[in-house]
């Protein structure tokens, strides 16, 4: 097979533990995957660089966004090869790249104990992309997930943290039953608005505890 970001041939190697343990297969080269730069431990919030919680993350517990999130991770770094890689994936609506990441989310989510529920897309930006990009990540790790909550036609692209911050209702619940736990999912995570009004909903529902895992972290 060729690689899904480079297209250069690659050996598949088929081995008994591939079969009977359902691994997935690498779809991309060994020079691919090393332009990824993984998130090594950092803020318990977010994975961004340096000792315990990060500045970002503590501005936003001196606002009405305080204790929302127990706890959350980021796998890589927003470095030039992962804005190659989404820049493809998002823009040029090349699906088959859902799976690139699907061992990393398997292995970072296969053992949750807690609901998965991805970072839902506004019905405008879901025409424009032709298919969700979130749940396609799932998916391709073949992970259970569930949408709990719907989003406004309000993008929260260009803004600045304080205009994003001042803003109110972008998501609302669609009224299914919510567990006492979460983990909310997103792709990418930049400011940290998006998770926290998304968390914002699901406290006011009465949802106990959210984590948040993000593929990127910006």
């Amino acid at each position: 097979m060729n690689c899904y970001l480079c297209d250069q041939g690659m050996s598949t190697q088929v081995s008994w533990r591939s079969i009977f343990f359902n691994e997935l297969q690498e779809v991309v080269c060994l020079r691919c995957r090393a332009g990824f730069e993984p998130a090594v431990p950092g803020c318990p919030i977010c994975s961004a660089p340096g000792e315990g919680k990060c500045a970002d993350c503590c501005e936003w517990e001196t606002t009405e966004y305080a204790g929302l999130i127990d706890a959350g991770k980021s796998l890589y770094r927003y470095n030039t090869a992962m804005k190659e890689y989404l820049h493809q994936y998002k823009f040029l609506k090349d699906i088959v790249l859902s799976q690139v990441f699907a061992a990393d989310l398997r292995e970072a989510l296969y053992k949750q104990q807690t609901m998965i529920v991805p970072i839902p897309m506004n019905g405008n930006k879901l025409k424009e992309r032709t298919f969700p990009q979130v749940d396609r990540l799932l998916d391709s790790a073949a992970l259970p997930y569930t949408h709990l909550l719907e989003k406004k036609e309000i993008g929260l692209g260009g803004k600045s943290k304080s205009d994003r911050m001042a803003l109110q209702d972008i998501f609302w619940w669609n009224g299914h039953p919510v567990p006492e736990k979460v983990l909310l999912f997103d792709d990418l995570y930049t400011t940290g608005s998006t998770m926290r009004l998304a968390a914002q909903v699901l406290k006011d529902q009465g949802v106990k505890e959210i984590k948040i895992l993000s593929l990127i972290r910006a």
